[in-house]
């Protein structure tokens, strides 16, 4: 066994299983965390996926047949909800995760994935940078000090060595609500910014804005860079509490079921399902519509598969690595567990 290996921790379904049989006898009544049988508590940001599947009743008929209920609540600050414990499972990104559980002191498990980092560096058109080592010195407004920030932070140190980080290094980054960046942008009051493209639609349909690194997002140069063809890294996994996780393992699998369905029905119904929740892609314009409807044609940043093998958790767990060697994460955090489907 390898050391990288050993560093990744992978809990599998059996071990699950048992957990449930010897120590929390039929899974019934409440878990110390609050949890309870055939129950979970789910706190999301809004979601264009979840209103579908709830809109056209899938998700009612799933938990009729299966016995089981999803009480779902939606909110920005998932991580408030989560750290007071009034969450089993919540969404978060893959490289957030050692954070979480610093600052909450609660020990978490992965048990699905759902979104690839679609977060992109975006410019004038008229402004001759191709990559970040072009805009040094420059004003560079993100949407956050962390999440996807941390990781360009750490592209930028392993392919320009260059700091990108807020509060110092060799840009000054500033953070600004996501909705008005591609404007401060188009403005010319700063030169780039570290966004989600779904925010920049309207100057990415007329030209008025370019993606950098030849129109690549973040998973892209992941695939590059580091993790040869590896699916993420992932701004959106879904994260349960380990305690609550491993007494109650047949919620765990109906809500990755109903998230299955959920992927399924995007798959087959991506433009209409960006037609009728046209307020989760951050537009509202008709063209504006069109256009997000061809990116995500090209780019779409949904997986096909809530569930991993721990081939894809060895390839997501090299996050941590880079995090680190890069200075973005302390060395002594420790690596999160995931839910493999193979072990």
């Amino acid at each position: 066994m390898t050391r990288k290996t050993r560093r990744i921790q992978v809990v599998s379904l059996a071990v699950i299983s048992t957990l449930l049989l010897t120590a929390c006898g039929a899974a019934t009544g409440q878990s110390q965390n609050g949890g309870s049988a055939n129950t979970i508590r789910f706190t999301f940001a809004p979601d264009p996926v979840w209103d579908y599947i709830a809109d056209e009743g899938i998700l009612a008929e799933m938990e009729e047949e299966r016995g089981m209920r999803i009480i779902a609540s939606s909110t920005w600050d998932e991580f408030g909800v989560f750290a007071g414990g009034h969450a089993d499972v919540v969404s978060t990104a893959s490289y957030e995760i050692p954070i979480i559980e610093k600052e909450t002191g609660r020990d978490t498990l992965t048990i699905g994935r759902y979104n690839k980092d679609r977060s992109v560096v975006i410019a004038r058109a008229d402004n001759p940078a191709e990559t970040l080592e072009d805009l040094v010195g420059e004003d560079i407004v993100v949407f956050t000090a962390v999440s996807a920030t941390l990781v360009w932070g750490a592209y930028a140190k392993k392919m320009h060595d260059l700091d990108f980080r807020t509060g110092g290094g060799d840009f000054n980054l500033i953070v600004a609500d996501p909705q008005n960046q591609a404007d401060l942008v188009e403005r010319g009051e700063v030169a780039a910014c570290v966004c989600l493209p779904e925010f920049a639609a309207p100057g990415l349909r007329s030209g008025e804005l370019k993606v950098l690194y030849d129109g690549k997002a973040s998973a892209d140069i992941y695939s590059e860079q580091v993790v040869d063809g590896h699916e993420g890294p992932m701004i959106n996994v879904f994260l349960a509490g380990s305690e609550w996780a491993r007494a109650y393992p047949d919620e765990v699998q109906f809500f990755l079921d109903v998230w299955q369905r959920g992927l399924e029905e995007w798959s087959a119904n991506q433009e209409k399902i960006v037609e009728a929740y046209p307020q989760h892609f951050a537009v509202e314009d008709p063209e504006d519509v069109e256009f997000v409807q061809k990116y995500i044609a090209e780019h779409d940043w949904f997986v096909d598969d809530i569930r991993f093998d721990s081939e894809w958790v060895e390839g997501e767990s090299q996050i941590f690595d880079l995090l680190q060697s890069t200075g973005f994460m302390d060395k002594d955090q420790n690596i999160p567990e995931f839910l493999a489907t193979d072990e």
